[in-house]
């Protein structure tokens, strides 16, 4: 079966599946009174707050995640008007194995300390069989399991994928899509005090791997775009494997989001035969699967998360350790250079926190941006130049939205843009590009200078790449992939031939998963890994294991340097 029929039927096996329930959750937290809402595509906070009958600002305010705008698939709070209340009523819970304060926040719209105040008992940590108060919660109608647990299987026990396609720029930013918690684990073997290494087992050549792939790809009427590429790239990465000679058993899972889906897939025994797991791609639906797992051998992989709870020696985390984000950047801050850090009204303090860090006791020099209109400026300036005509002192401190002074100089420069707005960065950028032509154009010397940028530009859409050229612009991101790369013409163009869409990065970061992961089962597991370095497109991925939680982590930031010759270089 050609594969892209193959994913039809399987989209039809899956979507088909799939029903359903919808519910709604009130909540009472410090005396107010929420409903819970899952944000769906096309939704705004205008027609939530015509919905719901409350204002904007009051949604906005009861939610910290709206800093960066309403998207789909976040979960949040709106008030709940006085006419509309329902009776609360606190909830008992049995934990089960593998459940954490974390994951039943997440499932029922609290946080941790919520959970804590009503549960003084638990202060050391959750156990299996304890019985805790779920804090003033109303269900209006309980969701029910919405599929089976029985997976998914290709039509063939090798999913062909001999196909060629072509596709857009991803942006190499940040995937992964969890939050942080300092929760203990649920219990001892989810949480040992030593983390002992998995002894992983290879498979001999012409021996079958049986994998299972866990998505959550939502439903027939929200399919989710992003995984379901993630499924194609790794189809295709499978192909790879099969043209190497090897057999594949795929099981693709749809975990829908959904905790208690994954709950129900593990307790089917579903996947005690797998050689390999890839996924939950969320974290707290990942820690039943390790649960369940411990003890057989499994490699699991988590694609996209950072892990921050998981301890296991058997889990492989493909998004690169936060803590070996700026190795590669070091020399920009050692001191030998002069570094600038530009701010504005709107700064990224995590960016900027980062860099003071990275930073430590080096000095540098600060500077605040303002934005000036040309025509602003061009105004000040005739009138500078009239009452020098008069013979009148006059302050030529320049404009705030001019670099001309930061460009002048003989000292290398590190320029860092810690702004938190697109059209900001755009301006500051735009700005350095303008000092440095003029001041070569009058003949004067403009300092060699790059600039650090913040990794999140890349999910700006609407700044001109050619200015990242222009300026030098040194970036650290999780992920690169350059339509003018051979190995990526070659992916983008299977793709699109075969599946008739373009690739997103989920694609690229499917096809890395499988291209390692299951060729890995006939060699290189049983080392955990360990010593090797992987290029299966434009990224690298070298796993080291981290000594507190066992996992096995990928060490590999990519830097992405943007060359005044209109270049790329990554490191």
């Amino acid at each position: 079966m050609k594969p892209r029929s193959l994913l039809i039927t399987l989209a039809l096996l899956l979507f088909g599946a799939v029903s359903t329930v919808s519910a709604e959750e009130i909540v009472v937290i410090g005396g107010v009174k929420y409903t819970i809402h899952d944000v769906a595509r096309g939704e705004t906070l205008y027609s939530l707050s015509k919905r719901y009958g409350v204002k904007v600002d009051d949604i906005v305010s009861a939610n910290s995640v709206l800093v960066d705008g309403l998207k789909a698939g976040q979960r949040i709070k709106i008030p709940v008007p006085t006419s509309a209340e329902p009776t609360p009523k606190s909830l008992q819970h049995k934990v089960i194995k593998g459940e954490t304060l974390y994951s039943l926040s997440r499932r029922h719209g609290l946080t941790v300390e919520e959970l804590r105040e009503a549960n003084p008992h638990i202060k050391k940590g959750l156990k299996a069989g304890q019985i805790i108060t779920i804090p003033q919660k109303v269900v209006a109608e309980q969701p029910k399991p919405t599929a089976p647990a029985t997976p998914i299987t290709p039509a063939k026990p090798q999913p062909s994928v001999a196909a060629e396609q072509s596709a857009p720029q991803p942006q190499p930013a940040q995937v992964a899509e969890e939050k942080s918690a300092t929760e203990e684990q649920s219990s001892a073997e989810s949480n040992p005090a030593t983390v002992e290494q998995v002894a992983f087992r290879a498979l001999k050549h012409g021996e079958r791997a049986e994998v299972a792939l866990l998505l959550p790809l939502g439903s027939e009427q929200q399919p989710s775009q992003n995984y379901l590429d993630l499924y194609r790239g790794f189809l295709i990465g499978l192909d790879s494997v099969r043209i190497a000679g090897h057999s594949v058993n795929l099981n693709l899972y749809n975990t829908a989001h959904d905790y208690n889906r994954v709950a129900e897939i593990v307790a089917s025994g579903a996947l005690d035969k797998a050689n390999l797991v890839v996924g939950p791609v969320y974290e707290d639906e990942l820690i039943p699967v390790v649960t369940a797992l411990q003890g057989k051998n499994t490699p699991i992989v988590s694609p996209l998360a950072n892990l921050t709870q998981t301890t296991s020696g058997a889990v492989f985390q493909m998004s690169p350790s936060p803590k070996s984000k700026y190795e590669k950047i070091r020399p920009l801050f050692d001191g030998s250079k002069r570094v600038v850090v530009i701010s504005t009204d709107n700064t990224d303090k995590e960016f900027e926190s980062e860099v003071l860090a990275l930073l430590g006791d080096t000095p540098y020099i600060e500077h605040k941006y303002i934005y000036e209109h040309p025509s602003v400026i061009e105004k000040r300036e005739k009138e500078r130049e009239a009452a020098r005509a008069e013979g009148l002192i006059v302050d030529d401190t320049p404009s705030p939205s001019d670099m001309s002074p930061l460009l002048k100089g003989e000292e290398e420069s590190v320029f860092v843009i810690t702004a938190n707005n697109e059209v900001e960065v755009d301006r500051i950028l735009a700005a350095i590009a303008s000092a440095n032509i003029a001041l070569t154009a009058r003949s004067l010397r403009v300092v060699p200078f790059v600039i650090f940028g913040n990794n999140r530009w890349n999910r700006y859409r609407n700044i001109d790449r050619s200015i990242l050229f222009a300026n030098n612009v040194t970036m650290l991101s999780t992920y690169h992939a350059h339509r003018s790369e051979a190995r990526i013409r070659d992916f983008d163009r299977r793709f699109v031939e075969e599946f008739g869409s373009l690739p997103s990065l989920y694609a690229y970061r499917g096809y890395d998963a499988a291209v390692i992961f299951v060729k890995a089962l006939y060699g290189d597991i049983e080392s955990g890994l360990e010593g090797a370095h992987y290029l299966p497109l434009l990224s690298p991925y070298t796993f080291e294991v981290e000594s507190e939680s066992g996992l096995h982590i990928n060490s590999n930031w990519v830097k992405v340097n943007y060359n005044s010759n209109y270049t790329i270089t990554i490191e």
